[in-house]
C-alpha cells in the first residue's frame, strides 16, 4: 500500500489499537502530541514541558488560580500546572478511563487536594459543573479540532464559567486552504466535523463574545512535534504512513494546516 493510498478507515483504527500506547510512552508519555519546541528541546516530552512553563508564565497563573482543563486527558498538563504553581483545577474528559489515569496521576504528584478530575462533555459543561463554579484559567489543548462543527455552542456554554478577567488558552488546528484539500486529514484524524478556516475560527470567537488577546501561528513548533511521532511511528510499524500524524505532518509541512495559539478573553463590549 502507498502512502497515498493508505487512508481506509479500518487500517487506521487497527494501526491505532496496536501501537497507539507503544506510540505515546517512546514519544511523549502522558502529554501531547504537540509542544513547544525551542533550540535546547531534545525531545517531545521537553518541548511539552516548555509548554507548560510557557502556559504558565504567560497567564500568570498562581496558587489564587482556579483552573479549568477542559478534554484534559490523562491529566498530566493539568497536574504539572498545580504541581508548579499551587493552584486549584478542575479537569474534565469524556473519557472515563482517563480520569480514572489522571485521579491517581494527582495523587501519585501530591496534588489530588488542589482539584478533581470528572467525567464530562466539553459541549454539556453545565451538566458537570456547579452553577456557581468560575474560573481564573481555561486550557482547551489539542481538542477542538473534532468540534470545529460546534464552536459556537461550545464557546458559548463556557462563557457563563469565566469572570471578565478569565484568560482562556486554545491550542488547535484550523485549515488554510480549501476544504476538500484536508479531507484526508479529517478522515486519519477520525473527526467528521469540517475543519474551520483560520480566519473562520476568529470570526467565530468573535461572534461567541470573546476577544483574542493573543494569536500565534504555531505550524513550525507542530511540525516538529509530528515529525517526532511520525519517526518514533517509524520504528514501531513497516509501513508508518498509515499513521494519522504521516498524514498530519505533510498537511504542516505544506501549511494546509496551521497550528494555532489562541488566547480569549471574555468581550466587554
Amino acid at each position: 500500500m502507498s502512502a497515498k493510498e493508505a487512508t481506509d478507515q479500518d487500517e487506521v483504527n487497527n494501526v491505532y489499537k496496536k501501537l497507539f500506547t507503544q506510540l505515546w510512552e517512546k514519544s511523549c508519555g502522558d502529554y501531547l502530541n504537540f509542544g513547544l519546541f525551542e533550540d535546547s528541546c531534545d525531545s517531545l516530552t521537553a518541548a511539552n514541558d516548555n509548554l507548560v512553563q510557557w502556559i504558565i508564565s504567560y497567564m500568570k497563573i498562581d496558587k489564587d488560580s482556579r483552573l479549568l482543563d477542559i478534554a484534559c486527558g490523562r491529566g498530566k498538563y493539568t497536574v504539572e500546572i498545580a504541581k508548579r504553581t499551587g493552584c486549584k483545577f478542575v479537569g474534565l474528559d469524556i473519557v472515563e478511563e482517563f480520569i480514572s489515569i489522571a485521579t491517581d496521576l494527582a495523587t501519585k504528584e501530591g496534588v489530588s487536594g488542589q482539584g478533581v478530575f470528572r467525567v464530562g462533555n466539553m459541549l454539556d459543561l453545565a451538566g458537570v459543573l456547579g452553577s456557581e463554579e468560575r474560573f481564573t484559567h481555561v486550557t482547551a489543548l489539542g481538542c477542538l479540532f473534532y468540534v470545529h462543527d460546534k464552536m459556537e455552542p461550545f464557546l458559548t456554554n463556557l462563557r457563563p464559567f469565566c469572570n471578565p478577567e478569565t484568560i482562556t488558552f486554545i491550542h488547535d488546528f484550523s485549515r488554510n486552504c480549501q476544504l476538500g484539500e484536508v479531507e484526508v486529514v479529517m478522515k486519519h484524524w477520525r473527526t467528521s466535523a469540517p475543519t474551520l478556516h483560520t480566519d473562520d475560527y476568529k470570526a467565530i470567537i468573535a461572534k461567541s463574545g470573546f476577544d483574542i488577546t493573543y494569536y500565534r501561528d504555531d505550524t513550525e513548533s507542530g511540525l516538529k512535534s509530528c515529525q517526532w511521532v511520525v519517526d518514533v511511528g517509524a520504528t514501531l510499524c513497516s509501513d508508518p504512513t498509515v499513521f494519522t500524524f504521516w498524514v498530519l505532518r505533510d498537511a504542516l509541512k505544506e501549511r494546509r494546516i496551521l497550528h494555532n495559539t489562541f488566547i480569549l478573553k471574555l468581550s466587554v463590549k
